[in-house]
C-alpha cells in the first residue's frame, strides 16, 4: 500500500528542500531522549558527522545482540542497553536521538527477496559543515571512507561502490562496541545481496508516529500490529523503491501485488457497504427457535 516506483535522482535533496512526501519530525523529542543526548556531551563535536558517530557509539556499545524488540521508542532504546536490538531497533533510536539533537537523518533499506520482509536498514546524516548525506550502519557499528580523500561515503556512494567492484572505499567502525560483522568480506557479501533492492523510507518522524493513543499501545504490544495501525491511521510514511533496469521483474511484481491488495480493499469496501445498505432497507430476520 505505501510503496512507490522511484529514482535515484529523487532521493538527491537536502533538508533545505525536502520533497512533500517526505515526513521530517516536528515534535520535540521525548524528556528522556534530551536527556540523553544532554549526557553524550555533542556540543564538544565540531561537526554534524561527529555528533551521529558519537550517538552511533553510544547505543552500539552495550549491544550483545540478545534479540529483536519491536517495541515503542522509550521501550526500544532502554532494551538497546541491555544487548538486545536488531537493525529496525536501532535505526528508530537513532532517528530520535539525532533528532533529539538537532540533526537531520532519513533511513534507508534493502531486502534479499523481492522487497519482502527480509533485509536490512542504515541511516544517512546530513551534515552541514560538508553540505553532504553520510551512511551509518548503526547495528553493524561501521561506515565507509573514501580510501583517497578520506572522506566518508553517502549510501548510494557506497552502493554504486560495490555494483562497480571497486575497492576505493575503506570500512570504519563507528565507535566502540562489537562489530555486526567481525570479517569485512562478509559485512561486504552481506550489502550485496541486496543491492537491487534498496528504498527509502519517506519519513523520520519517529515521535509523531508514537503521538496517537493507539500508536502508542500497539507499538507496546507488537512492532508489526503497530505498523498496521499506523497505515490504518495514515502515520506510516511511504516508501521510494529505487527502481533501475536490473530489478525492473521485482519492482513490478510489488507494484502488481499493490494493485491487487488496492482493488480487493475496495470489493471489500462495497461488499461492506452493500451489506449496510440491505440491512437498513430490509432488515435482518433471525430465524426463530422450534418449540
Amino acid at each position: 500500500m505505501l510503496a512507490r516506483r522511484g529514482t535515484f535522482r529523487e532521493t538527491h535533496w537536502t533538508p533545505n528542500n525536502v520533497p512533500v512526501d517526505f515526513r521530517p519530525e516536528a515534535r520535540m523529542a521525548y524528556p528522556s531522549f534530551r536527556e540523553a543526548v544532554a549526557r553524550l556531551d555533542l556540543g564538544s563535536c565540531k561537526t554534524d558527522w561527529e555528533r551521529a558517530l558519537r550517538i552511533a557509539e553510544h547505543l552500539t556499545i552495550h549491544a550483545k545482540d540478545l534479540g529483536p524488540i519491536q517495541s515503542d521508542l522509550e521501550t526500544t532504546y532502554a532494551r538497546i542497553g541491555m544487548g538486545y536490538g536488531y537493525c529496525a531497533d536501532f535505526v528508530k533510536v537513532f532517528l530520535g536521538l539525532s533528532h533529539a539533537a538537532g540533526l537531520f537523518s532519513r533511513q534507508w533499506c534493502f531486502s534479499f527477496d523481492g522487497f519482502g520482509g527480509h533485509g536490512h536498514t542504515i541511516v544517512e546524516v546530513f551534515d552541514r559543515v560538508a553540505g553532504r548525506w553520510f551512511f551509518l550502519d548503526v547495528h553493524n557499528n561501521v561506515h565507509a571512507h573514501d580510501v583517497v580523500t578520506g572522506v566518508p561515503l553517502g549510501a548510494l556512494e557506497f552502493r554504486d561502490a560495490l555494483l562497480l567492484g571497486s575497492q576505493a572505499f575503506t570500512i570504519v567502525p563507528n565507535g566502540a562496541g562489537r562489530l555486526g560483522f567481525p570479517i569485512e568480506e562478509k559485512l561486504l557479501a552481506y550489502f550485496k545481496r541486496g543491492l537491487q533492492e534498496w528504498y527509502l523510507m519517506c519519513g523520520n518522524a519517529v515521535f509523531s508516529y508514537e503521538a496517537h493513543v493507539l500508536m502508542r499501545w500497539a507499538n507496546r504490544l507488537s512492532g508489526p500490529l503497530g505498523q498496521i495501525v499506523a497505515v490504518c491511521l495514515g502515520e506510516h510514511p511511504s516508501v521510494q523503491v529505487l527502481a533501475t533496469p536490473e530489478n525492473t521483474r521485482s519492482v513490478n511484481a510489488l507494484m502488481a501485488l499493490r494493485r491487487r491488495f488496492q482493488i480487493a480493499m475496495i470489493a471489500c469496501l462495497v461488499l461492506l457497504m452493500l451489506l449496510i445498505f440491505q440491512i437498513s432497507v430490509y432488515g435482518i430476520s433471525l430465524p426463530m427457535k422450534a418449540s
